[in-house]
C-alpha cells in the first residue's frame, strides 16, 4: 500500500490574457494518488474524490510583478478618438481644447477592468495494483468557473471640466469613453463584455502507468508515464473572455519519483517532463479594418514544461501525518502559426508565454476509518487536505488553492 503523504501533482489551469490569441498557463495542484514512488500491493484498488477552491484576481508579470487580471485589457483613450466618435459636441470640444491648449494626440481618458474568478474544481482519480511493480489508473478533471468583469472610466482633468459643461445638454462623457474602450477590444478579437460569465468545463482525461524500479525497506524508485487525450471542452471563438489551461491537445509525459524513508519521515523528490504535442485550433483573426473573420487552420504548440518538487512527510501517529513541498515548473513558449498572419504578428502572439513559478504546499491526511486487511489488501477511507502557495513567478497566476480529499482503499 502506498505510505506517507503522496507527491504534489502538476497541471494546467487558465487565465485571461489580453491578445486575440489566448496564452496557455500551467499552475501546480496536488493529489495524493500517483504522486508517491512506493507502488500498491497487487490487487489493491485507490478511489480518490478531490474538490478545490481558488480565487483569481492576479497575477506574475514577465518581470515577476504583481499586475492584475484585467489590466491587460485597459484602454487608454485620447481627445482625437472620442473627436471622431462625438459629432455633437465636436465644435464644444474643439473650442475647448483651443482655449486649454490640449492637442488631439493628449491622454484624455483611461478605460480600466477589475477582473476575477472563482474556480471549485473537482477531481477523481484511480489507482490499481496490477503487478507487484507496476500500477496504472486514470484522472478525470471537472471545473466550475465563474468570472465577473466591471469596469471603470477615469477622466483628465481637462475632459473631466469639458463633461461637467456638456452634461446639461444630456451628453455623457463616460458613457462614451466605455464604448470607445470596448470598440477597441473588438477591434483586437473581442466580443461584447459580459459583467458575469458562469460555464462547466471539462478537462484533458489521463491515463498513468507507473513501474517500480526500485522498491527497499527504505528506499523507493519508480518511473511514472502519462498519457493525457483531448477530451476538453475546446475555447468558444465568440467570448469575449477566453482562457486556456494546456487542454485540447496529446500530452505524453515521463516522471521520476525517488522517495526515502527513515522512521517517522518520508523525504521523496520528483521530477518530470511533460511534452505537449502540436494540433491545430480556431481563433479570431482582427483586421486593420476592424472587420473580425475566424481562421480555422491556425496551428499551434504549447510549450512543453518540466517541474522538480521536494516534500518532507511526518508521521505525527498511526492516524495523521503531516507534510511540507517545494515546488517549481519551467515552461517554454508557446508557438502559433497559421496564413492569415504575418510572421510578425505571430512573434508577438508567442511573447511572454514561457512561464516560472515557485510554491509551497502545506497538508496532511488523517485516517477516517480502518476496516484492516484481506490477502494482503488495505481497506481504509482517508481525509486529506492542502493548501498552496505560490511565492514567485513570471507570466503565470498568482492564487493560492485550498483542497480536500476523500480517498478510499479496498
Amino acid at each position: 500500500m502506498i505510505g506517507g503523504r503522496l507527491f504534489q501533482r502538476v497541471f494546467w489551469i487558465g487565465v485571461l490574457f489580453a491578445c486575440p490569441f489566448v496564452k496557455a498557463e500551467v499552475q501546480f495542484q496536488d493529489i495524493r494518488i500517483w504522486t508517491r514512488a512506493r507502488n500498491i500491493e497487487p490487487g489493491q484498488q485507490i478511489w480518490s474524490f478531490q474538490t478545490s477552491y481558488q480565487k483569481i484576481t492576479d497575477r506574475f508579470s514577465n518581470q515577476g510583478e504583481l499586475q492584475p487580471l484585467g489590466q491587460a485589457y485597459n484602454r487608454a483613450v485620447t481627445w482625437r478618438e472620442i473627436l471622431e466618435s462625438e459629432s455633437s459636441v465636436r465644435a464644444e470640444m474643439e473650442e475647448y481644447m483651443r482655449e486649454h491648449g490640449a492637442v488631439e494626440t493628449d491622454l484624455a481618458a483611461l478605460a480600466e477592468y477589475e477582473v476575477e474568478r472563482e474556480e471549485i474544481g473537482f477531481r477523481l482519480a484511480w489507482a490499481y495494483g496490477l503487478l507487484r511493480r507496476w500500477m496504472i489508473g486514470f484522472e478525470v478533471p471537472l471545473t466550475r468557473r465563474e468570472t465577473f468583469v466591471r469596469s471603470k472610466v477615469s477622466l483628465s482633468p481637462q475632459l473631466n471640466d469639458f463633461s461637467r459643461r456638456i452634461q446639461a445638454s444630456g451628453g455623457d462623457v463616460k458613457q462614451k469613453i466605455k464604448e470607445i474602450s470596448e470598440r477597441q477590444l473588438a477591434n483586437s478579437g473581442y466580443d461584447e463584455i459580459p459583467d458575469r460569465r458562469s460555464s462547466w468545463d471539462w478537462g484533458d482525461i489521463t491515463l498513468l502507468s507507473q513501474f517500480g524500479v526500485v522498491q527497499t525497506y527504505s528506499w523507493h524508485w519508480s518511473l511514472q508515464q502519462m498519457l493525457r487525450f483531448p477530451t476538453a471542452r475546446n475555447q468558444d471563438i465568440d467570448e469575449y473572455i477566453q482562457t486556456s489551461d494546456d487542454t485540447g491537445q496529446v500530452d505524453i509525459g515521463l516522471v521520476s519519483l525517488l522517495d526515502y524513508q527513515g522512521r517517522a519521515w518520508t523525504t521523496g523528490f520528483r521530477t518530470g517532463y511533460i511534452a505537449q504535442l502540436p494540433d491545430t485550433t480556431r481563433w479570431r483573426i482582427s483586421d486593420a479594418d476592424e472587420n473580425r473573420r475566424i481562421d480555422p487552420q491556425m496551428k499551434r504548440d504549447l510549450g512543453d514544461w518540466w517541474f522538480a518538487s521536494l516534500d518532507f512527510d511526518y508521521r505525527y501517529s498511526s492516524r495523521l501525518h503531516l507534510n511540507l513541498e517545494s515546488s517549481y515548473l519551467m515552461k517554454a513558449s508557446d508557438r502559433f502559426s497559421s496564413t492569415e498572419i504575418s510572421p510578425g504578428e505571430s512573434t508577438r502572439f508567442e511573447r511572454n508565454t514561457e512561464q516560472e513559478i515557485v510554491q509551497t504546499r502545506f497538508g496532511a491526511q488523517y485516517e477516517i476509518h480502518s476496516g484492516g486487511t484481506r490477502a494482503g489488501i488495505s481497506k481504509k477511507w482517508i481525509a486529506s487536505v492542502g493548501y498552496n502557495y505560490p511565492w514567485i513567478g513570471r507570466n503565470s497566476l498568482n492564487a493560492s488553492r485550498a483542497s480536500i480529499d476523500l480517498i478510499t482503499y479496498y
